[in-house]
């Protein structure tokens, strides 16, 4: 219960930062649709390649458009990095100078897309090619790393470091602030679930089923429901970024910043029972 009321608070406080400056959500906006778009242009000919039985050139353009999709992601998430960092000193920064942060930080946003590419598909491929051991192994694998690069794009913004010095430099500062005795991190976005996501997938789901009945109001349930999931996962991504900021902020320099409270940051990442934060 203590987790979940943490959760919430993060998820206020993140949320204030977005409201003060809702701009911020152009930036997984525009990043989603160009990662939609390449989806459709290069991995969907890819699919349909592989079933043609035409393996090699499929597999180039999936995993081509699959690296691209990363990259168009990271390159706007970068640029909201650095404007929600700036929202919470006190300026007022715009979409253009977000951009061109991102501009200026193309070689390690393209390293890191790669490096995650590479990474996720691995994890993946365990996952499905053996059985429940390879979902647990993956499931334990991901969370890993979801751990050591969760200030990854704020370490790409604000340090413009490449992808290993992005790593190392992660693992740093989670271990000088919290030790070795990390268990998880806090989720935050919870009422983004309860107020977004859960109501988009039950309106998909009724759309479904009225679907057989009226097929108007079936493809307006699930219009309705498409629309929603993706307002709702534009805001997660916004907040989870704004978060992030604050946190490496937080941990990087002792400055807590955007309304954050030190014991709020510090309690975002669960430890081992009995284990104590490590000090710096």
């Amino acid at each position: 219960m203590r987790r979940i009321k943490a959760g919430w608070q993060l998820t206020k406080k993140s949320w204030r930062v977005l409201s003060d400056s809702p701009g911020l959500v152009r930036f997984p906006l525009i990043g989603g649709f160009l990662a939609l778009l390449i989806a459709v242009v290069v991995i969907g000919p890819g699919l349909y390649l592989i079933e043609e039985d035409q393996t090699v050139p499929g597999v180039i353009l999936v995993a081509l458009g699959t690296y691209l999709c990363a990259f168009a992601v990271f390159y706007f998430a970068v640029g909201l990095a650095h404007n929600a960092d700036q929202q919470m000193h006190g300026l007022s920064p715009t979409f253009g100078e977000g951009m061109a942060l991102a501009s200026s930080r193309m070689g390690p946003i393209a390293g890191w897309a790669f490096v995650s590419t590479v990474v996720m598909t691995i994890i993946r491929a365990i996952q499905e090619r053996f059985g429940i051991a390879g979902a647990i192994i993956g499931g334990l694998a991901g969370a890993a790393w979801g751990i050591l690069t969760f200030l990854a794009i704020p370490v790409i913004a604000l340090e413009g470091t490449g992808p290993i010095a992005t790593i190392k430099r992660c693992a740093h500062l989670v271990k000088s602030r919290w030790g070795e005795q990390i268990a998880g991190t806090i989720a935050i976005g919870g009422i983004v679930f309860l107020v977004g996501f859960l109501p988009a997938v039950l309106l998909i789901v009724a759309g479904v089923a009225v679907w057989a009945t009226s097929g108007v109001g079936g493809a307006i349930l699930i219009a309705f429901g498409v629309v929603v999931l993706i307002i709702a996962a534009l805001i997660q991504q916004s907040l989870s970024t704004i978060f992030g900021v604050a946190l490496y902020r937080y941990v990087a320099g002792q400055e807590a910043v955007g309304g954050f409270t030190e014991q709020e940051l510090q309690s975002a990442v669960r430890l081992k029972r009995g284990a104590q934060p490590a000090t710096i």
